[in-house]
């Protein structure tokens, strides 16, 4: 009996500071993260161009991008569907924009000789469409894509999303005036959801809080306008 006693003190011994290692991991990851945000914040306010965080929820990967072009958030939430479906048209727009390019630039450079007149009928519809910003690797040795290994991403919420997303890629974007979206990031241990902390992005200030819990984003009734009316979705 003394045995076994022994032999479970040293296995709660060992359990109860596996649990506080993983604990610590998961704590360095999201302080990581909120130091990746912070620095993105004051990045975009002293280059004055938009940079965002792209964060790949299932394979716990984040990495920076940034944009010479102007971008503008939508108004409208809009579901994790119909977020899908966008993206998809976007992508395959600017592929078929790209095709029809090089064909242009084969066709003028086949041999023909120049024209002094600009011929607009070579002009296709997309090409009277506003631009759409682009956005490139971030070339910054200061923040290097993160594989996250000993953490699991588990939702990301900005109020262009109805719900929080919990797959595929989010985005959080910061603006060069000084600001960003509200947004809260939410991480886990990766064997065990019991521990769980949430990163919340104040938009005005850049602030990150950290909490030891999941923090829920507002509900369509806690959404008000300036007048305190509830926001219809």
């Amino acid at each position: 009996m003394v045995t076994l006693a022994i032999v479970a003190l040293l296995t709660g011994g060992a359990i109860k500071g596996l649990r506080s290692l993983r604990r610590t991991d998961l704590r360095e990851a999201t302080t990581h993260m909120s130091g990746a945000v912070r620095y993105l914040f004051d990045r975009a306010s002293t280059t004055g161009k938009v940079h965002r965080l792209v964060i790949d929820i299932e394979t716990g990967k984040y990495w920076a991008e940034v944009s010479d072009d102007r971008f503008y958030v939508p108004h409208e939430a809009e579901s994790e569907e119909g977020l899908r479906a966008r993206e998809n048209k976007e992508a395959d727009e600017d592929e078929e924009a790209r095709r029809r390019r090089e064909e242009r630039e084969r066709s003028s450079g086949s041999g023909t000789p120049a024209s002094s007149t600009f011929d607009l009928s070579k002009l296709e519809v997309a090409d009277f469409r506003p631009k759409r910003a682009r956005f490139a690797a971030f070339k910054e040795t200061a923040l290097k894509p993160v594989q996250l290994k000993k953490a699991k991403l588990r939702s990301v919420y900005t109020p262009r999303v109805v719900d929080a997303l919990t797959s595929g890629r989010a985005y959080l974007y910061f603006f060069p005036l000084g600001q960003t979206e509200p947004a809260i990031i939410t991480l886990s241990d990766v064997e065990s959801e019991d521990t769980i902390y949430s990163l919340v992005v104040h938009p005005i200030t850049g602030r990150i809080r950290i909490y030891n819990e999941e923090v829920r984003p507002p509900g369509a009734r806690d959404r008000t306008d300036d007048e305190g009316r509830q926001v219809q979705q």
